[in-house]
């Protein structure tokens, strides 16, 4: 057992195996600085975005939790079970481009309606969120 985690701890990964996607060595570390900022920022959501928050919150307080509690980046990858870490960040900084976004779309209009751009950008980036809360 020793031996195998010397091992483990020996070898690094290479390649995501994605073009264009770069391993990244701080990947955990960097996932809850991220996560921790998008639940910062999500506070600033206005009352009329309860369900977008709370969406948001649900899915970033979890996955989070995964990458607090485990070391090990297989078991995080596994548990939360969308990518790999690389792509667990792309998704956390795409979910936390989208709340400025919001609040900008918000302060223009000056009304809890939003412009139809705003809603095609908003629905892309929710995608993500309402299939891994419907589909898990």
């Amino acid at each position: 057992m020793w031996a195998t985690r010397v091992l483990r701890m020996a070898v690094r990964k290479t390649s995501t195996g994605i073009v264009g996607l770069p391993v990244n060595p701080n990947a955990r570390q960097d996932l809850v600085k991220i996560y921790q900022r998008t639940l910062q920022e999500i506070q600033t959501l206005p009352n009329e975005a309860a369900n977008y928050k709370q969406a948001v919150e649900q899915i970033t307080k979890y996955r989070l939790k995964v990458v607090e509690e485990n070391t090990d980046e297989a078991v995080i990858e596994r548990e939360i079970n969308c990518g790999q870490l690389e792509e667990l960040i792309e998704q956390a900084e795409d979910e936390l481009s989208v709340i400025p976004v919001y609040l900008g779309e918000e302060q223009a209009v000056g009304s809890s309606r939003l412009g139809i751009e705003s809603c095609q950008c908003l629905l892309a980036c929710m995608g993500m969120l309402y299939y891994w809360l419907w589909e898990r």
